[in-house]
């Protein structure tokens, strides 16, 4: 199966871009899925080292690209990254190929899945922060059933200008939410397992981790004490992480050996992490951490 993934020129230069070549290594061990890279932005080291391995490259942007342009230049909209919202743009890329898989950068692929099983009415998705809250999806993994994402795009773009010039949703409107008022009602469930996250706890028979919520570098920063909660979001991570710290340090441990063959530098990485947040929850007392924001219904 084609697997689609996407990045901007800018995340490719920071930890995103490193993000993707994990995901790349993983998903070339288990040998199930032809990658295809959506980027958007000048080409550089890091598509070249896409290429070297294996990834189709497709230059690729949003065709409500001027809308993002015109609305951030009238103070009325603010795109967090325009990479984010190229998986709106498969529709019109995959041409071939009736179901694909779609994820983030931030997934590692862990174990065989039968992804040309699943074959959704449009899209199948998984829940975000609790496995067993079905109200919206996790755009970060879903099949993608392309024929019909294509009938429906015209109405989808219509309604992503028009939510992109409304004042109302500065702040609030992105890829994610996009995609759950398109298609509210019209998705079906994919298995948690095949989008599983690291504070769900352990669980070995997860067919790929995605880490959503703080990923490798703000989990070190974290432990390490450098962390800066700042802001709404980094206030949120750092409660994640502190709320479920063995599941953290399970997931580290186990990525610290799993990934030697295929990543030895990542392996070295999460092997270091494990051992960091050992020592962090040594120092800590974690009885009452507000972790009510991942309740988080979104109808």
């Amino acid at each position: 199966m084609k697997w689609y993934f996407a990045i901007d020129e800018a995340g490719s230069l920071g930890d995103t871009g490193e993000d993707a070549k994990t995901a790349v290594r993983s998903a070339a061990a288990l040998g199930q899925l032809t990658p295809h890279l959506l980027y958007y932005g000048a080409r550089n080291g890091f598509t070249a080292w896409m290429q070297a391995h294996g990834v189709t490259v497709i230059d690729a942007a949003p065709a409500f690209l001027d809308t993002i342009h015109a609305t951030q230049a009238a103070g009325i909209y603010e795109a967090h990254s325009i990479g984010h919202w190229l998986r709106a743009v498969i529709p019109a890329i995959e041409q071939t190929d009736e179901f694909i898989l779609y994820t983030d950068c931030d997934v590692i692929f862990l174990n065989p899945v039968n992804w040309s099983a699943i074959r959704p009415r449009v899209l199948a998705a998984a829940p975000e922060f609790k496995k067993d809250n079905w109200n919206y999806f996790n755009a970060g993994v879903m099949v993608v059933n392309v024929p019909a994402l294509r009938v429906s795009y015209p109405a989808f773009e219509s309604l992503i200008r028009e939510r992109m010039n409304d004042p109302a949703d500065y702040h609030n409107y992105d890829d994610q939410f996009a995609f759950n008022e398109a298609y509210r009602g019209h998705w079906d469930r994919l298995n948690p397992a095949l989008n599983w996250k690291p504070y769900w706890g352990f669980n070995a028979a997860a067919g790929l981790l995605h880490f959503h919520g703080p990923k490798l570098a703000a989990l070190a920063s974290i432990a390490a004490g450098d962390w800066h909660a700042d802001n709404q979001t980094a206030i949120q991570l750092g409660k994640m992480a502190d709320a479920h710290l063995d599941s953290y340090i399970a997931w580290a441990e186990t990525l610290g050996d799993r990934l030697q063959r295929s990543d030895f530098a990542r392996a070295l990485a999460f092997s270091s992490l494990a051992s960091t947040l050992i020592r962090y929850r040594k120092t800590k007392s974690f009885q009452s951490i507000d972790s009510s924001f991942m309740n988080f219904c979104m109808f």
